[in-house]
């Protein structure tokens, strides 16, 4: 029979990832909102512009403009909930050192990790931004000048986020720069505060590889699931050696939707 610190303990960590699942859920559906809001105006100017060779470099403005603000938006947005993500991974951490009683010795941890990973997931929403404007920009060229219609230029752009379509295409990709930035910095803050922890405790600390469980989880995480090392160790994950979930250390094919 558990005891009531274990009982505690596993009450407030579920607690914890029921808060991660859900601020990431709601992350992903405001990134797609704020896409879906470009697409809107995209299609409107599209509706409104004489359908013409002529008035190409108009369109095309236009979607530069949507994408771009689309791009702003969304990287105010992620910044903030990556140092939310920050904060659930500092907490994550400290359960168990206020279970120990040591979780008010141990510093706080640098926040320039959260700083870099901040820069790159600008990096990468600018990176999804300019190749959502070649992308739709090649489709409206191709369009008028093949003498398509609009309505058919339209649906191959995308007329809602779901249909096979260069919108659909870029939020997908949103989402996985979402979801993966979000729980590598949850992943890398526990490990950084667990690693100031052991230095102030002065007794090793261990941690495990807890797998998913989903259906689509790699196959080579599942076989490592409960794998336990030293908190300064890596992990053994696909033949990469990683220090937790999403390890920008590792490959993509390895640490991407890692969670």
């Amino acid at each position: 029979m558990a005891s009531a610190r274990e009982s505690e303990f596993k009450k407030k960590m579920k607690a914890l990832m029921s808060e991660v699942d859900r601020l990431g859920d709601e992350s992903v559906k405001r990134s797609l909102t704020l896409l879906n809001a470009a697409r809107k105006e995209i299609a409107a100017q599209i509706a409104s512009t004489e359908w013409d060779a002529y008035y190409l470099p108009k369109l095309k403005e236009a979607v530069e403009r949507a994408m771009i603000e689309f791009g702003e938006k969304y990287g105010v947005d992620l910044r903030t909930v990556l140092a939310d993500f920050w904060d659930l991974g500092i907490a994550r951490a400290n359960i168990p050192l206020e279970t120990l009683g040591v979780e008010t010795m141990v510093p706080s941890v640098n926040i320039k990790a959260l700083e870099i990973a901040q820069g790159y997931s600008s990096d990468l929403i600018g990176n999804l931004s300019r190749d959502a404007i070649k992308k739709i920009n090649e489709a409206l060229a191709d369009g008028i000048l093949g003498q398509k219609t609009p309505f058919e230029v339209m649906k191959a752009i995308g007329k809602n986020l779901d249909d096979p379509s260069v919108f659909k295409s870029i939020a997908a990709r949103a989402e996985v720069i979402t979801r993966t930035e979000t729980g590598r910095i949850f992943e890398m803050a526990t490990q950084l505060r667990l690693e100031e922890a052991e230095k102030i405790i002065g007794k090793k600390i261990q941690k495990q590889w807890q797998s998913s469980g989903k259906p689509t989880g790699r196959p080579y995480h599942q076989a490592v699931d409960g794998q336990i090392r030293d908190i300064d160790e890596p992990f053994e994950v696909g033949g990469e050696r990683l220090m937790y979930p999403g390890d920008p250390s590792g490959s993509a094919w390895n640490t991407i939707n890692c969670g």
